[in-house]
């Protein structure tokens, strides 16, 4: 479908869909030591039980 539409239009694809990019801090300083909490980027776990 976007093949056609820039057939139709004349147009290529970097002129229908408008992009951009930015820098961003880092999230922590260069050499910072600071552990990294993994149980805080896991989702937990669903347990499921019987209603009843």
């Amino acid at each position: 479908m976007p093949a056609t539409l820039c057939d139709i239009l004349d147009r290529t694809p970097a002129d229908l869909i408008a992009t951009s990019a930015q820098n961003l801090p880092a999230r922590r300083a260069v050499g910072e030591e600071a552990p990294i909490n993994l149980a805080a980027r896991r989702p937990t776990r669903v347990r499921l039980t019987p209603e009843g």
